[in-house]
């Protein structure tokens, strides 16, 4: 998986792009004062924030940028060889259906973007929106939302996630997957022609390796969804919530799919969770689950270990995955991936579970009887 994720997603060349800081209001009067910075950071959003924000209508979020490079100000009085850090909120006509999943959390896709070392990894429908939105690089005509903003910008696409996931509800094969890529560099340079895709003669070969190194874990995580489905399709009672963890970590076992991993953590919360949860959203089991049934889910959450592989290999690069799965968007900031890094010919990381993904205790026990155990 490494050499093929290293063929496909190439650190950019650093440099920077201007962000401008306006007032909306001046305390005691006069006219608003601006700052341009460059090479900004733009603190990840939480959990709470995600679930409560309206994102098909105008989104109000605190907003913190530090390290900025100040390049331009009207602001008497700024020392320009100092960084910028700006506290605010939010507040624009904008929807964000694009959500960007970041190291530590989530921002609105363009706030996550404001590094020329950005690169996005765009899911179908985002790639399907974008094709819609923009024609020529110009908008056509929707309501105003954040990828708006993204209309005459150089912004780094990298389409893989389109191309692997298919459009069969299982891998492709290497003629299909060849089809898919094709189809999604198409679509998006039609539609943002500034944009730099990220595409290469050896694109692929990184592509069809990266499959053929997913292919045999995609099957066993098949083979386990396969084998929980029956005993999820219902919620659980609680006397017997305790011996279907255990099941659960014991098929994990069985199929080899490593426990101290987001497709077990997603099934756990599932069942810890009695009501509506982004996990049971992301599943949608029932008792006659498929190995269709499984992939669907299983590419979501694949694009959530590449985003972790991207992390740990190119930690400048400020990658982020952008989707309109608002449950996928809660279950990765719910996990709480942190100290994401590279080690040896792997990764490591840790997850601390937000409590709407394992509530009442259940968080502990997982650190205890899983994380501690691997």
């Amino acid at each position: 998986m490494i050499e093929a994720v290293q063929q496909l997603v190439q650190p950019p060349r650093p440099g920077g792009r201007m962000f401008v800081y306006k007032e909306q209001e001046r305390p005691g009067g006069g006219p608003l004062r601006t700052i341009a910075f460059t090479d900004v950071d733009i603190r990840p959003r939480t959990y709470e924030e995600l679930a409560a924000a309206k994102l098909h209508a105008c989104i109000t979020i605190p907003l913190e940028m530090y390290n900025g490079r100040i390049v331009d100000t009207d602001v008497e009085g700024v020392d320009t060889s100092k960084y910028a850090h700006v506290t605010s909120t939010l507040v624009n006509p904008f929807t964000s259906k694009a959500i960007g999943l970041v190291r530590g959390g989530w921002l609105p896709s363009v706030l996550a973007a404001t590094r020329e070392t950005a690169v996005i990894l765009p899911d179908r429908n985002i790639i399907t929106e974008i094709a819609g939105r923009f024609d020529g690089g110009k908008k056509v005509g929707r309501e105003p939302d954040f990828l708006d903003l993204f209309e005459d910008d150089p912004v780094r696409i990298n389409p893989l996630l389109f191309a692997m996931e298919g459009n069969n509800r299982a891998l492709p094969e290497p003629d299909a997957a060849r089809a898919q890529l094709e189809e999604a560099v198409e679509k998006l340079r039609k539609a943002l022609p500034t944009a730099t895709l990220m595409v290469g003669p050896e694109s692929i070969d990184g592509l069809l390796g990266l499959i053929e190194d997913v292919r045999p874990g995609m099957a066993r995580k098949q083979a386990f969804l396969r084998r929980v489905a029956p005993i999820l399709a219902e919620p659980v009672a609680r006397r017997d919530v305790d011996r279907r963890w255990a099941e659960i970590l014991g098929a994990a076992q069985d199929f080899g799919v490593v426990q101290a991993s987001l497709v077990v953590l997603a099934v756990l919360s599932t069942l810890v969770n009695p009501g509506r949860c982004a996990a049971k959203s992301l599943f949608k089991f029932h008792a006659a689950y498929s190995d269709a049934d499984a992939y669907n889910a299983l590419s979501d959450l694949q694009a959530l270990d590449l985003l972790l592989y991207s992390l740990a290999y190119f930690p400048d690069m400020h990658t982020q995955v952008c989707t309109a799965d608002r449950n996928l968007a809660l279950f990765w900031v719910g996990a709480g991936a942190s100290d994401i890094a590279r080690t040896g010919d792997g990764i490591r990381f840790t997850m601390t579970p937000h409590e709407a993904v394992l509530p009442e205790g259940y968080a502990e026990r997982w650190a205890a009887e899983v994380v501690a155990a691997t």
